[in-house]
């Protein structure tokens, strides 16, 4: 079963849609914390095009921070490797990762005399953190997307992987059918007619609905840049659809976006449902 929800037959102004797009994003919030200390210093220094808020994620704030102290070895390398990890995991390329690595190091050791210099290899953490880099990026572009879309703030292939595996061992463990027990409700955008602004605009927005439709420990998940999906239990599906063709509707309204909204069984085995719920092939 599967409902479309096509542009609106109405035009609306740029100047509304624009408006009513920014109603749904809803992107009030506390201001930027502001800069100060080895961040801030770390952030001109770093020369990224990136505004700050984007950079300073939890991971870089959290290594400025064990910079700055007398942190063990042991507690630096997580730091870093974390840093890494999730720079891979938010599509940042391995020579924007060390060129930030290492305006870091440059201010945090600004001599030979400094005492870390005496335990810590600087060219060694941030080999260390290229490493991570490398296995983090592997694993992101093989099990099919991040682990956190960065615009939507969902889950990504990376997560909804291992959580489809946990989905079909309870039903083995239970002896039950996957395709019986557990499904998904789809909604493909459609935003070829959007302009390319806009279009961020309206993935955050559908993000954010589904987000707050399903709170009830469903699994909702991105997959590449047009697809949503809501994993459950397959008896809640056919009101679940109902309910997101309700919750979508005024963002289907907006000009050039459509919408379609379907529904997918699991497979026999994780593998296979992963690629049915992603739209591509097994091997793909």
């Amino acid at each position: 079963m599967k409902e479309t929800l096509r542009p609106s037959a109405s035009p609306h102004s740029t100047a509304d849609g624009s408006a009513r797009l920014h109603g749904l994003v809803d992107r009030s919030g506390p201001p930027p914390r502001p800069l100060g200390g080895l961040i801030s210093d770390w952030y001109v220094a770093s020369g990224t095009s990136l505004p700050f808020g984007e950079w300073a994620d939890p991971a870089t704030c959290r290594l400025a921070d064990v910079f700055a102290s007398d942190a063990d070895l042991d507690v630096v390398e997580r730091a870093v490797v974390a840093f890494a990890e999730a720079r891979a995991g938010a599509d940042h390329t391995a020579e924007a990762v060390a060129a930030d690595l290492v305006a870091l190091v440059q201010l945090a050791w600004p001599s030979a005399d400094h005492m870390w210099n005496d335990w810590v290899d600087p060219v060694g953490l941030v080999a260390r953190a290229l490493g991570a880099w490398a296995i983090e990026r592997e694993g992101t572009l093989r099990t099919g997307g991040q682990t956190v879309d960065p615009v939507t703030g969902l889950v990504g292939g990376q997560y909804l992987r291992p959580r489809l595996r946990e989905l079909h061992d309870q039903c083995r463990g239970l002896a039950i059918s996957p395709p019986a027990t557990f499904g998904a409700v789809v909604v493909q955008l459609e935003l070829g007619a959007v302009a390319a602004p806009a279009r961020i605009g309206v993935r955050v927005a559908a993000g954010r609905i589904l987000a707050q439709r399903f709170r009830a420990g469903e699994t909702v998940a991105v997959l590449g840049s047009d697809r949503i999906v809501a994993v459950m239990p397959a008896y809640g599906i056919d009101r679940a659809m109902g309910a997101v063709q309700a919750d979508l509707a005024e963002l289907a309204a907006l000009d050039g976006v459509g919408l379609t909204i379907g529904r997918a069984a699991f497979a026999d085995d994780a593998d296979a449902t992963f690629h049915s719920l992603a739209g591509t092939s097994v091997g793909s």
